[in-house]
């Protein structure tokens, strides 16, 4: 069978499925398996698939049917040009965080000497993509999840950023100390009423780093109400959110003497919130 055929079925049986992306899912998957490029296997549609690796295909796409997500089952996600690794214990890194990072780096000078911190940091995703970016940088990455860091710790052995980005449980700023030129966030911000109503895939990462309470802030809250004490002067506050939380929560903050503004993300949703103080 050629890729193009196997491709074919594959997409029928995930579209079935109600699998998000049928296409590119099945691609990303035979890549996986071939040990090549997406972008190799698309240009390759002739190439005839052995009998071995149709077998462990076909295991990849039974999982990838039953809602697995495709982070889960080939074990990481790009991010910022790294490969992060991915469990169930983390959430997927998506394409709207790395748009986060880019606008909030636009901020700041790429030699200059920061510390950066990265609360609620998952799989490290943010804090590794910050370190890369800035070579003169170190980074505090924060989560209340024991299981989180474990993975974040693996991805920083992985790109070897050991000596300038830190892990540290902590429940918000419980445990944290000293000072930031940037304090940056993807907290859970879905409303527990909202958690039903998503996608399999999604309902799949840990209901910790989604769930954000009864009206989507009960993480965001605290963690605004307190960042002024850790941001150093001229330093930025940049959060994601859901779609329909950003003004809210930028007029919030100026209630309290910030000065916020709301940014679109790449899918042109009003997601982003960059705030300093007064």
């Amino acid at each position: 069978m050629t890729i193009t055929q196997l491709l074919e079925r594959a997409q029928t049986r995930l579209a079935a499925a109600h699998s998000d992306e049928p296409a590119a899912n099945a691609q990303w998957l035979l890549a996986h398996v071939l040990g090549v490029t997406r972008t190799w296997v698309l240009a390759n549609g002739s190439f005839d698939i052995s009998a071995k690796d149709q077998a462990t295909f076909e295991k990849l796409l039974a999982r990838k049917e039953a809602g697995e997500p495709l982070s889960h089952i080939v074990g990481f996600q790009p991010f910022c040009g790294l490969d992060i690794i991915v469990t169930p214990d983390v959430l997927t890194p998506r394409p709207e965080t790395e748009d986060l990072v880019e606008q909030a780096a636009a901020h700041f000078d790429k030699k200059g000497r920061y510390t950066f911190l990265d609360m609620c940091t998952g799989s490290g995703c943010i804090a590794l993509a910050l370190a890369r970016k800035f070579p003169n940088a170190c980074v505090l990455a924060v989560d209340i999840s024991a299981d989180a860091l474990q993975v974040a710790q693996q991805n920083i052995r992985k790109h070897k950023l050991h000596e300038r980005v830190q892990l540290l449980q902590s429940n918000l700023w419980e445990e944290v100390t000293g000072t930031f030129d940037l304090i940056i966030a993807n907290p859970p911000y879905i409303p527990t009423e909202n958690l039903a109503t998503l996608t399999r895939e999604v309902q799949c990462e840990p209901r910790l780093a989604l769930d954000g309470g009864a009206d989507g802030y009960e993480v965001t809250r605290p963690l605004c109400q307190a960042a002024d004490s850790f941001l150093n002067p001229g330093g930025l506050l940049a959060l994601e959110l859901d779609d329909g939380q950003a003004w809210p929560l930028a007029r919030g903050l100026a209630e309290i003497g910030w000065q916020a503004v709301v940014k679109k993300d790449i899918f042109n949703v009003e997601r982003f919130v960059f705030a300093t103080r007064h």
